[in-house]
């Protein structure tokens, strides 16, 4: 078995972990996440527009609990949350709203590798 043929084994599983676990997060913890930000008013209007219980839906609310507490300075400085909801949030609850989509950029920068290698090496996809 060639180290092309076992990366692509790898990378294609990984592709099934990173979907699975990004909707367990999405129906499991979001709803728990969207609680510490009652009072937000960016988090209630969002929950407005997307307020059906669709895929589409549940991933467009998380993205926006991801964007808040990836990148909670700015958006304190903005005045868009406060410090306290940010730090009633649980570091577990954090780990479950960040991990996924963090582990799903590693998944595309893994895909651009993938298909650098084949296109670069001149690897074929042949299955005969």
């Amino acid at each position: 078995m060639s180290f092309f043929l076992a990366f692509t084994i790898v990378h294609f599983v990984g592709a099934f972990v990173v979907l699975g676990l990004t909707l367990f997060a999405e129906y499991t913890k979001l709803d728990e996440v969207e609680s510490y930000f009652t009072h937000n008013e960016r988090v209630r209007a969002n929950k407005r527009f997307w307020r059906k219980n669709h895929w589409i839906d549940r991933q467009y609310r998380m993205l926006l609990m991801f964007d808040l507490l990836s990148d909670s300075a700015r958006y304190v400085k903005a005045g868009v949350v406060t410090e306290a909801e940010l730090v009633s949030v649980p570091l577990a609850l954090k780990r479950w709203v960040l991990w996924p989509y963090y582990l799903g950029l590693i998944w595309v920068i893994g895909t651009v590798a993938w298909s650098v290698w084949r296109r670069w090496c001149g690897v074929e996809m042949a299955l005969n």
